[in-house]
């Protein structure tokens, strides 16, 4: 985006807001421009053109403001056609990622984060989709089979892509029926927040989505576990409680592992990611499936 254009922009919010400092931030997969005003105020800037879809997440996110207090919560959207960018004005939540800090803290700290996150994602699943919102077996499932037309596609073994798409064949249809609510669908390390140690809240809706609220676990086993498998394990127990999770839950997060697996490394490969990302992806999808023992087991190696 022009620097020029976003200049113009951040300089009318500081005007606005009374800020006294900006800070850019650069990390993430986001193309989304992103500044830290006094510590206390995010505002993200993106092309006009994604206005439509960015209004949608900014209402969502005020919905969502009375499920939990620890997103961010959201202050003003608007349009500037005179620069041809729009942005958002959200509350900024201090604190570090946890792909970055989670591997400095002690066990047990990793795995209260994970938990309190986990009781978090349980209230932000309370809300509900829209009434026009399509059913979630219809609506993922013709999502899913597009990947596997890609994925079979693709020069992995025969035996690896077999595995995965008997994985999901087998469980697909414990989808029918499954509500549809709230998903941030984008739940790792990366966009939990720390602060002094502990969970601090939960940040980067923008890849929301409505459908069954347990495909927000789907990338535990694939991203979370390969820097905490503490968090990993106390994101399941907080989500259910403290409860032992059941083996109805289990079949489905399997599910929703495998679908992701696939997901994964088709998105990679369409997206112009280098040749490493490719591979560290590629491993990723191999470690789920050893997981879950060629998915001969719902229950992942790593949890208990």
């Amino acid at each position: 985006m022009s620097q020029t254009s976003n200049d113009a922009i951040v300089a009318q919010v500081k005007q606005e807001t009374g800020a006294q400092s900006v800070q850019a931030l650069q990390k993430g997969f986001s193309t989304h421009d992103k500044y830290v005003l006094d510590e206390r105020l995010l505002l993200r800037i993106f092309p006009i053109e994604e206005q439509e879809a960015r209004r949608k997440e900014f209402e969502t996110l005020k919905q969502l403001d009375v499920y939990s207090s620890d997103v961010p919560t959201a202050y003003k959207f608007q349009t500037c056609p005179e620069v041809v960018r729009a942005y958002m004005l959200l509350s900024y939540i201090p604190g570090v990622d946890g792909e970055e800090v989670l591997p400095t803290l002690s066990k047990d700290a990793q795995y209260h984060v994970g938990y309190e996150a986990g009781q978090m994602l349980v209230q932000l699943h309370e809300c509900p989709a829209p009434a026009d919102v399509s059913p979630w077996y219809e609506h993922k499932k013709n999502k899913s089979d597009r990947y596997i037309d890609a994925f079979e596609e693709m020069s992995f073994e025969r035996t690896f892509k077999e595995t995965l798409v008997r994985a999901i064949r087998e469980r697909e249809t414990l989808m029918k029926g499954r509500p549809n609510r709230f998903q941030h669908d984008d739940v790792y390390p990366g966009n939990i927040i720390i602060h002094q140690g502990r969970f601090a809240g939960l940040i980067d809706f923008g890849q929301y989505d409505w459908g069954d609220p347990l495909h927000d676990l789907c990338k535990l086993g694939f991203f979370s576990k390969a820097v905490s498998t503490p968090f990993t394990t106390g994101v399941i127990d907080g989500y259910h409680g403290g409860k032992t999770p059941t083996d109805h839950f289990w079949s489905l997060y399997a599910l929703y592992s495998a679908m992701h697996a696939v997901s994964a490394v088709v998105w990679i490969t369409r997206n112009d990611r280098s040749s490493e990302d490719e591979e560290m992806f590629a491993a990723y999808a191999r470690e789920v499936v050893a997981d879950h023992d060629d998915f001969r087991s719902d229950k992942p190696k790593w949890y208990g």
